[in-house]
This record gives C-alpha cells, structure tokens and sequence, in this order.
C-alpha cells in the first residue's frame, strides 16, 4: 500500500494565506504540470469552491479537460506562447486566453480567429531575462503593430515572469522597471496594456513591490516556494507506504547500493517499497544542485513512523528505501510517511483527505 496524500485543508490554508498577501487583486491560479503535481482536476474544483475563477495552464489539452468538467464559465489563459495552427484552433475554440509572444504567434492566432469569424482574447507576453517566450522590451513597435493591424486579436492583458525572483531582490526589481517601462512606452504609444501582472509565489511572498492588477500562483499553493521557507504556508504532499519488512542486522553488514554504509553497531532495519523512481529523495526543480546541497538534504532525509523519525539509510534506491528503526517500536504493516514534493512524483495513486 502506498499513496500520495494530498491534503485539502492545507492547500485552503495556502490559498488563504495567498489571497490575504494579494490584497484583492486578481488571483491566477497556476494549474501547470498536473497542477504542480497536486492533480489538475481535483484542485481546480477546490480552488473553484474557494471563489477562484482565473486559472493558467500550459497545455491546450489541460484547458480541454477543464472545460469538459463543466468549467466552463471560468477564465482559462495558455501561458506559453505558440504559434500551432492545432494548438491554437482548439485554444480559440474552448475560449483561452492565447499568450502572444512574438508577431509570428499574433499572425497565426489573428488568421485563425478571422477564419472562424470571432476575436480571440490575448495577453502580450514580455521577456525580461528568462529567455522563453515573449517581446524583448525594444520591440515595443512589434506589438503596437497587434493593435494595429490584426483586428481580430484582443488585447486584454500583458504580463512577464520573472527569472529569479526566489533568490535575488535586486534582479527581480530590475526585471520589474524594465516591464514598466514597456508598459508606459506603449501607454504612450496610445494602446491599452490591459491587466498587468508579473508576480510569480515568490515574489508575492519575499517582497513588497509588484502586485500590480494580478498574480499568478503555483508553488504557494503547494507551500513549497523555493528559497526559505515561508511562514504560514504548509508542505502539501506525502508519502504513505506500508513497511514490507522489518529486520535486525549485525555490525559489519553493508546497507545499500553504490553509496550504502557499513553498519557500525546492530541495527533493526524498516524497507519501504518506495525509491527514487517515485519521487522520494529526489528534486527535479534544481537541475544541478551544489554538492553541499546534495549532502545536506541527504543528512536530513527522514521518513516518520509511528510518529517518531527514522533516519534514512544508505541511498534511497530506485524502488525501495531503508531506514534505522533501531530505537521505534514497528512491525510489517505499520505506516511510513515520507515528505515529498508532488511535482516529483509518479507511479503513485493521489489520495485526497
């Protein structure tokens, strides 16, 4: 037996904490990737519950699924720029909100909704240093050319993402004058920006500048904004998994695959069929990590059982995880929980409490 729990009370504590730090500005929330691995569906129907009604997604097939589950009322925005004519037929045709990052994109999106008759709703997307999609800030001349000429794209809102703002104020300041003076450039030109949004969860929570008309919220509402942790947000997602088996060990016995240990003392041993492969003990978000932080997590790496801590032992293998219960009372059976970010996760059932 094993599941990823996904805890609803937290992530409506999380949404409270978001709303409150927003001051009533517009709240997209972020669906990307599964919904941040928590599980599209499930959370889009909470947050709709708790009175959201803006929701960003990164694949046409995530705005599909939403609409057939009746959201059908709700503003739904693709947040990477695209200029496939596939993607973008079913984009207009569900009503998403298309993210236009370059003139070829507005071209594409303009023919399609002209062909079937209708404007389809846009917001312009600014590159600021993350290097994905969008204008650079000079080419303000190619998007008034939007307004211009392609009169069957309306322009209702103009956004940016920004590259570090989970680790660096003054970069991220930086990022945000520089989208400001898009938009005042453009203001000047005679257009209407529209909604104007760059917060991303870091930056909502680490600093006091940049709200502006909305935001937009994915790892706040799973608590797990990189950086230092945030006061009020809670971990969303754990492990549970039955232990398979519970064993002693002499001193001298080798725990362990490649970097495993060689016990120092007896030892009673707990083995879950959990590893790497699902998620546990791993953080696909850093794509290099300092070997220091490597060592460190491994130093702090934990499962609780029976409401006290058990030390993990060795590496954590592809499809099992040992841990010392020497000092814990268990036996086969019991629960083993085991904090783990959801986005990491697969092979498991998501179970919702």
């Amino acid at each position: 037996m094993k599941y990823l729990v996904i805890d609803r009370r937290v992530v409506r504590n999380n949404l409270r904490m978001i709303k409150e730090r927003a001051g009533g500005v517009e709240i997209y929330a972020d669906l990307s990737a599964n919904a941040y691995g928590m599980g599209l569906i499930e959370i889009a129907r909470l947050l709709r519950d708790e009175g959201i009604r803006s929701f960003a997604v990164s694949d046409p097939g995530d705005a599909d699924a939403l609409r057939k589950q009746g959201m059908t009322d709700e503003r739904l925005m693709m947040l990477r720029s695209t200029a496939d004519p596939d993607e973008l037929s079913k984009l207009i045709d569900l009503g998403v909100i298309c993210t236009v990052g370059s003139y070829e994109a507005a071209v594409a999106i303009n023919g399609i909704a002209e062909s079937r008759g209708t404007v389809a709703e846009a917001q312009i997307k600014i590159d600021v240093g993350l290097g994905r999609y969008g204008f650079m800030p000079t080419e303000t001349e190619q998007i008034a050319s939007i307004y211009k000429y392609l009169s069957s794209i309306a322009v209702t809102g103009t956004f940016t993402t920004f590259s570090a703002s989970w680790k660096s104020r003054r970069l991220t300041l930086e990022q945000l004058e520089t989208f400001n003076a898009v938009l005042d450039k453009l203001t000047d030109m005679g257009f209407e920006p529209g909604l104007a949004h760059a917060c991303d969860s870091a930056a909502l929570f680490r600093y006091d500048f940049g709200m502006m008309d909305a935001v937009r919220v994915g790892d706040a509402l799973a608590g797990r904004v990189p950086g230092k942790a945030i006061p009020g947000l809670g971990r969303v997602g754990f492990i549970e998994a039955g232990i398979e088996e519970v064993g002693w060990f002499p001193k001298g016995h080798s725990i362990g695959g490649e970097r495993g240990v060689t016990l120092g003392k007896p030892a009673k041993i707990a083995v879950m069929s959990v590893g790497y492969y699902h998620g546990f003990g791993v953080d696909l978000r850093r794509n290099k990590p300092r070997l220091i932080d490597a060592l460190r997590r491994s130093r702090r790496l934990g499962v609780k059982i029976n409401g006290q801590r058990a030390h993990v032992l060795g590496d954590v293998g592809l499809m099992h995880t040992l841990a010392d219960v020497t000092n814990i009372e268990c036996t086969a059976g019991d629960i083993a929980v085991m904090d783990v970010d959801p986005i990491n996760v697969k092979g498991l059932t998501r179970m919702y409490r």
